[in-house]
């Protein structure tokens, strides 16, 4: 039976699923005396004076108990914090441990660090160790509210893209794996507080049997995220102050790449060929204790993963991800969800990128961190001009502080985007989070932009949010909001799907866990809806049209396995203004549709060795009957390799008008490691609508922290080479080879 051993000394605040007012204190860290070599095993005399911390089990049932004992030690030095991890395990042999590859996880043993060194219970990072010796670390934002599973605003709240420096080791032996963490202060950006203190949670997992747990310090109920930054403990570190080191990262890149394009009499195909050769640097420097500025010069992302393909069935623009490193540091500071449809005021896609291409950059900056009471974010961001693209430069700057309490804040962000003819583009918004009461949140923005030919004297250029929100998972939740966007809003470092509407939404959700005798972790019931309705104009006339109107109720069960079933249905009205194509052979006619589907859910749990996960849906659309199934599967072959395959299929038939509509989307993943040093990322997807196949390679060696060489390669392949009207296209379609290596120096 996993056992809490008292080991600090504890006040009230240990035992998170108190009140908050219970929640006030702040326990003290053990300072270590003498040093340790950091080999997972944790058995040096500077660890005897350091006991166990207590962990309360999260899931699959809160406070509930297994037979495996697992303990985390925290303790601290002048220079770092350390975190020893006891997995006792009567049979070695099954040890969950499947991933060599860092930042991937696959059900792994593990435990974790998660510090919100600001204070903020705002933005947090969070270091992992896994059993094969594996590092994970990414950031936290959004107060972590989201980051367990519950994906709200732009692009879900965690950041796997970010990395930083710090080491781990482990070792297994007959009585389990023993892991050692080691986080330096250099690494943590942090505010001095007159306390020393930093907000902090712990967990720990284990997967056996097709069963998984997970602990937390301090204790966590289930009706709230783990992640969720107001229910981790605060910490006391004494006598540690900020240190501030210098990272020059110069990088040397050589490649060549290859491309078939037309001739000049369309009569023949052609081929180019470049080498090319370049070098740059990356520094991160700290002015103060509270402040990080990275600079960039000859910025290349070569060794960026590719983006996986998408199938618009809208007429709306997609959204994809950010995953250049340059981003990555506090990203969660420049979030700002505009109200509707994974709308934000700034999205970084827009530097360096148009239309999927790579725009080559001169360089720029980025400054992010706090200034007495104001958490500042600053980015400028410097193109090259390419083909009929104008040099540009990419401005953003993000202001924010706390306000009424702890939970609440003000901000404002402005944006701009210029070019050498003068055609300029800001925009700038304001926002104010204010916790209520409990977990009552209530968000208003105002934004509005500004740019050459428009007048923007008016509000016409402007939009408005209203968000009403209960911040939990268990219990009765919601979110209520209500968007105003005029005509002349367009952020142009920002995303935008809509403009000119007016957008109400109602989300109402309910979520209990049943009791610990159940084979049931959670049931969740809910009804999402929102309607959009275009501002009268001159094209709509004087009345108010409405454009979209979605309900969509849902029943989703997880078992304490983590198997998950759901099922929801989706009734949907569009009003199509002009007429939008899915692909050559089927469109959408301009009009007014009702049209319902059913959807069903299976998502296997992460402690399977063979996952896999299926959607199916029925029903009409628009005008015709679509049948979609959507395919993902893991299979985790050992700690070399790991497979992962998906396939997309959409069949539309609209009968009426003669039309079929098509498309398979297939992709193949592996995963391969030699060990934690050296790996190996496969990565083919195959579109039909495209008749094309992409493939991604990329072979990383990592000979230390921060001293890497990257191999990446990059096909594109034409798999339908007879075209009507175009003589026959060559099969290799674009080739590029990219070799790079970068040596971080810390100064």
């Amino acid at each position: 039976m996993l056992t809490s051993t008292a080991a600090y000394p504890q006040t009230p605040s240990l035992d998170m699923g108190r009140t908050a007012t219970e929640a006030e204190g702040i326990v003290d860290l053990i300072r270590m005396n003498g040093s340790i070599t950091l080999d997972g095993l944790s058995d040096e005399p500077a660890w005897q004076g350091v006991t166990a911390l207590p962990l309360t089990m999260y899931t699959p049932s809160y406070r509930g108990e297994t037979e495996r004992k697992v303990e985390l030690l925290l303790a601290y030095d002048s220079e770092a914090m350390y975190i020893a991890g006891r997995f006792y395990h009567q049979d070695p042999d099954q040890i969950r441990g499947f991933s060599l590859t860092r930042d991937r996880w696959s059900g792994d043993d593990g435990f974790g660090i998660m510090l919100d060194t600001f204070n903020d219970n705002e933005n947090a990072v969070n270091f992992v160790g896994l059993a094969l010796g594996t590092r994970m670390d990414h950031a936290l934002s959004a107060g972590g509210i989201a980051a367990s599973g519950r994906t709200q605003g732009t692009g879900g709240m965690r950041n796997s893209a970010w990395n930083s420096f710090w080491d781990y080791q482990v070792t297994t032996n007959e009585d389990g794996w023993f892991g050692e963490m080691r986080v330096p202060f250099s690494t943590l950006r942090f505010e001095e507080e007159e306390d020393g203190s930093v907000i902090m949670g712990l967990m720990a997992y284990i997967s056996e049997q097709g069963s998984s747990f997970r602990w937390t310090y301090p204790a966590i109920p289930q009706d709230f995220p783990y992640t969720q930054m107001m229910r981790w403990q605060k910490v006391r570190l004494e006598g540690i102050r900020p240190q501030n080191p210098v990272y020059v990262a110069p990088y040397v890149l050589t490649g060549q790449s290859k491309e078939a394009y037309l001739s000049d009499t369309g009569e023949s195909w052609d081929t180019k060929t470049a080498s090319n050769g370049d070098v740059g640097m990356d520094l991160k420097i700290n002015p103060t204790s509270n402040l990080t500025l990275d600079l960039s010069l000859n910025t290349d992302f070569a060794a960026v993963e590719a983006d996986q393909q998408q199938v618009n069935l809208t007429r709306f623009s997609l959204f994809f991800q950010e995953k250049r490193p340059f981003f990555q540091e506090r990203a969660g500071l420049f979030n700002f969800a505009t109200g509707a449809e994974r709308g934000t005021l700034f999205y970084s896609r827009r530097i360096g990128l148009s239309d999927g291409r790579p725009v080559p950059l001169f360089g720029g900056a980025r400054l992010v961190g706090r200034i007495g009471l104001w958490d500042l974010g600053l980015i400028s961001m410097q193109t090259r001009s390419l083909e009929n693209l104008l040099s540009e430069n990419f401005g953003v700057l993000r202001l924010k502080r706390r306000l009424l309490n702890e939970n609440s804040t003000i901000g404002a962000m402005g944006t701009s985007r210029t070019d050498r003819s003068g055609s300029y583009n800001l925009t700038y918004g304001a926002d104010g989070l204010f916790n209520l009461s409990g977990d009552e949140y209530l968000t208003l923005k105002w934004l509005q932009t500004f740019k050459d030919n428009l007048d923007s004297n008016d509000a016409n250029s402007g939009r408005f949010v209203f968000d009403w929100t209960r911040r939990r998972l268990g219990g009765l939740t919601y979110q209520h909001a209500f968007t105003w966007s005029g005509p002349g809003y367009d952020p142009a470092v920002g995303f935008e799907p809509r403009s000119d509407f007016v957008r109400a939404q109602s989300d109402w959700n309910y979520q209990w866990f049943p009791d610990s005798d159940s084979n049931i972790r959670r049931t969740w019931v809910g009804m999402k809806s929102s309607l959009w309705s275009r501002n009268p104009n001159e094209q709509h006339g004087s009345d108010r049209e409405l454009e979209t109107t979605r309900v969509e109720p849902f029943l989703q069960i997880e078992t304490k396995t983590g198997v998950t079933f759901k099922l929801s249905s989706k009734t949907q009205f569009e009003d199509v203004v002009t007429d939008f194509e899915l692909s050559d052979n089927a469109n959408i006619p301009s009009g007014s549709y009702w049209f319902t589907e059913a959807v069903g859910e299976f998502r296997a749990s992460r402690s399977w060795i063979f996952r896999p996960n299926i959607t199916v849906s029925s029903g009409r659309f628009y005008d015709g009957l679509k049948n979609s199934i959507g395919s993902d599967v893991t299979w985790s072959l050992g700690k070399h390799l790991e497979l992962k395959g998906g396939w997309e299929w959409n069949h539309i038939n609209f009968q009426d008008r003669g039309q079929k509509f098509q498309s398979h989307l297939l992709r193949l993943t592996t995963t391969g490691a030699v060990n934690t040093n050296l790996s190996i990322d496969g990565f083919a997807q195959y579109n039909s609508l495209s008749k094309g196949m992409t493939a991604n390679t990329r072979i990383r060696y990592n000979f230390s922290e921060g001293r890497d060489l990257w191999v990446v390669w990059n096909e594109n392949l034409n798999l339908e080479r007879e075209i009507l009207g175009v003589p026959m296209r060559p099969l290799q379609q674009a080739q590029n080879l990219a070799v790079k290596f970068t040596h971080t120096l810390v100064l």
